[in-house]
């Protein structure tokens, strides 16, 4: 967003998954996708063939004589510092691992990292002379998408006045991952409110499939798009630090985002109206995610809903 309304004329490739062209379709900030399909979540790695080496020999090939300008590095991940010497760009930006990093030419410390995430990829766009973020864009959906949305809601039997709940359990790892039966137990109490009504998102692997059995949770098993729709349309998504989290922050959509102890500083939903579910930790001893209880979960979705009708306490 704030490179293109710096260069608005400059020819944008990102590098990134291939959900990313997905969830970015008709936005208008990227010109052009190249798919890395070795990425890795782990973002600390060392092992710069994580992800396999095959994929790095295609990765050259593609940004060989492209003559880029510049190039932006996000992740302190050995494997895409490597990836960006290989770009060829002039200015190569990103997190540096120490004092002697040779590949950038524009450097921020790693040990300077602790803001959210988005404030230091902003940083680092602020090293190349991008003015500080002004505004947040929001995720472009076509009104043929909402329509479609509101017509699978409608078919399954909910109201325009009904308060709309999503619960999404899955993450892209099972350390991220509250566990299934406490978002089950979160799902049976919300459908049991009167004017309440629950979806599950099942997951391409079929994670998530038991809150289906819960009486009056619908589930839902939707293409990245289709998801994004339907989320558009709750007052509130439950559930892990994962994509659809942030997803729904970029819709505009408050979540109830349950963490682990120690991250949710760095990647937390952006936005307002949000309520962040951490475990809390003893002196000394880290916080795990299966010491969240339920009840916690519960009063922060309360406290989200009657943000949004003050007149109307949950029951």
């Amino acid at each position: 967003w704030q490179l293109r309304a710096a260069y608005p004329y400059a020819m944008l490739t990102l590098l990134a998954r291939p959900h990313a062209r997905v969830i970015l379709d008709g936005s208008g900030l990227v010109d052009e996708y190249l798919d890395d399909r070795g990425s890795s979540d782990n973002w600390l790695s060392l092992n710069p063939a994580e992800g396999g080496w095959g994929d790095l020999v295609r990765l050259r090939n593609q940004l060989r004589g492209r003559d880029f300008d510049m190039a932006f590095q996000c992740r302190p991940h050995i494997r895409e510092h490597l990836i960006l010497s290989m770009s060829g760009a002039r200015r190569r930006i990103g997190l540096s691992f120490g004092d002697d990093d040779g590949v950038l030419t524009d450097a921020m410390n790693l040990n300077e990292s602790m803001l959210h995430k988005a404030e230091d990829w902003l940083n680092l766009a602020e090293i190349a002379g991008v003015p500080a973020a002004t505004a947040s864009p929001e995720l472009h959906l076509l009104e043929t998408e909402k329509e479609e949305a509101i017509r699978f809601l409608q078919n399954s039997g909910i109201r325009d006045e009904d308060i709309l709940v999503a619960v999404h359990p899955g993450a892209s790892t099972p350390q991220k991952r509250w566990p299934l039966e406490r978002f089950a137990e979160v799902a049976r109490m919300l459908s049991e409110r009167e004017g309440t009504r629950v979806i599950a998102f099942t997951d391409p692997a079929g994670y998530g499939a038991p809150l289906a059995k819960i009486e009056n949770v619908i589930e839902v098993k939707a293409s990245l798009r289709e998801m994004i729709a339907l989320i558009s349309q709750c007052s509130v998504l439950i559930g892990n630090d994962s994509g659809p989290m942030h997803l729904a922050g970029a819709l505009g959509v408050p979540t109830v985002a349950v963490f682990g102890s120690g991250i949710a500083q760095w990647f937390a939903p952006l936005g307002e109206g949000h309520e962040v579910v951490t475990a809390e930790a003893d002196a000394g001893r880290v916080g795990t995610l299966g010491e969240i209880p339920v009840a916690r979960v519960i009063e922060a979705v309360d406290r989200v809903l009657t943000r949004q009708s003050p007149d109307k306490s949950p029951s």
